[in-house]
C-alpha cells in the first residue's frame, strides 16, 4: 500500500451497527444507484470526520456450484476436486456486499472511480461447495494521504460457528487536489520468468458472469475512457486469481494458506504476461513462501506483485 508523508486516519464510530441482509444485493440497482448518488458524493473528507462502524452481514449462504465450476475454468484452475471452492473465490461473494457499503449513506465517498489498490485473503481450511456460509464485511480503516483517500475493508467467512476464511480489500480514489509528479521507482529487481500467461480478448465480460463484478469500465470501451483508460481492463483480481491457479498446479495450495498483492499497471486485453516467482523455505515453521509478480512480457512493466505462505 502507499507510503505517503501525510497520512491521517479517519475515526471510525463505536458502538459498532449490525446490517443483517437476506440476500446478496443485486450488481444491477447497485451501478445505477452509484451513478445516481456519485454526483453529491466528494472524492475527499474532512478531517475530522467520524464514520459509523457498521457490519453487513449475509447468513446461510450456499455457493453456487455451477458458478464455481465456470470460475474455476476462467481463471485457470485444475478440475480436480471441483468440490473445493477456490482461495480467491470467496472474494467475488463480497463483491456486493461492499458495492452495497459504498452507495450507503453512511459512506462519505464518490462510489465511481475506486481503484482496488491491494488484496489480502488467509483460510483456515478449504471449503466444499456443500457447506453453508455466513458472510460479515466492515469498513475496517479509511487513511486520507496526499494522493487521496484509501478505503480498507474487512471480509471474514465462517462455517458451523468456526472462522474459515478472511480478507482485506482496499481501494484508492484519487483527491481533487493538484498532485505532484513522482520520479519512478528504478532499480526494480524482476523476478525469473517462469510461466507466460495470456489475458484473451472478452475476459473480463468472462470473468464478470463467474464472479458478479459487472464494473463497465472492464466491460465498455466509453466506460473505461471516463475513468482515464484507452479501452477496458482486466480486472485485477482476475488477475491474481490466474496467478495462484498457476502456483496452485505447480506447488500445491494446502487447505491453510494465505495470499497478498498489490495491484500495479493495468492489463489491456489482448496481453501476454510473463509471471515470476521465487521460493524462500522458513526453516523453523516448514513453510514456504512464493514471491510473485506478474509482468507485461515485452516491456517488462508490473501489474501485481504479492506473496503466497503455505504453511504446514
Amino acid at each position: 500500500m502507499k507510503n505517503d508523508q501525510f497520512t491521517l486516519q479517519i475515526t471510525l464510530s463505536v458502538p459498532e451497527t449490525i446490517m443483517e441482509i437476506k440476500k446478496k444485493p443485486a450488481m444491477g440497482y447497485i451501478f445505477l444507484k452509484a451513478f445516481l448518488i456519485s454526483p453529491f458524493r466528494s472524492k475527499t473528507i474532512k478531517d475530522d470526520l467520524v464514520i459509523k462502524k457498521t457490519w453487513i452481514i449475509l447468513k446461510n449462504y450456499l455457493p453456487d456450484k455451477e458458478l464455481i465450476k465456470n470460475y474455476r475454468a476462467v481463471c485457470g484452475f485444475s478440475r480436480e476436486r471441483p468440490d473445493i471452492i477456490p482461495i480467491s473465490y470467496l472474494q467475488t461473494i463480497f463483491i456486493s456486499l461492499i458495492g452495497k457499503f459504498i452507495t450507503s449513506s453512511f459512506f462519505p465517498i464518490n462510489p465511481l472511480g475506486l481503484i482496488h489498490i491491494f488484496q489480502s485473503f488467509e483460510q483456515k481450511r478449504s471449503m466444499t461447495t456443500d457447506e453453508t456460509l455466513n458472510l460479515a464485511c466492515t469498513l475496517e480503516s479509511i487513511k486520507k494521504t496526499e494522493k487521496g483517500i484509501e478505503t480498507g475493508f474487512s471480509m471474514e467467512v465462517s462455517s458451523k460457528g468456526e472462522l474459515v476464511w478472511k480478507g482485506i480489500s482496499v481501494f484508492f480514489t484519487h483527491s481533487q487536489v493538484k498532485k505532484k509528479k513522482t520520479a519512478a521507482k528504478k532499480n526494480d529487481i524482476l523476478l525469473e520468468k517462469k510461466e507466460i500467461i495470456l489475458a484473451p480478448s472478452g475476459i473480463g465480460k468472462k470473468y464478470a458472469r463467474v464472479s458478479g463484478d459487472y464494473n463497465p469500465h472492464h466491460l465498455y470501451t466509453v466506460f473505461a475512457k471516463l475513468f482515464g483508460f484507452k479501452r477496458p481492463i482486466a480486472h485485477g483480481m482476475w488477475s491474481l486469481a490466474r496467478v495462484i491457479a498457476s502456483l496452485d498446479k505447480k506447488i500445491g495450495i494446502n487447505d491453510s494458506a494465505s495470499v497478498e498483492a498489490s495491484f500495479k499497471l493495468p492489463v489491456f486485453p489482448p496481453a501476454t504476461m510473463s509471471l515470476g516467482y521465487e521460493y524462500q523455505n522458513d526453516p523453523e515453521s516448514q513453510n514456504t513462501i512464493v514471491n510473485f509478480e506478474l509482468r507485461d512480457n515485452q516491456k517488462g512493466l508490473p501489474h501485481l506483485k504479492g506473496k503466497l505462505l503455505k504453511t504446514i
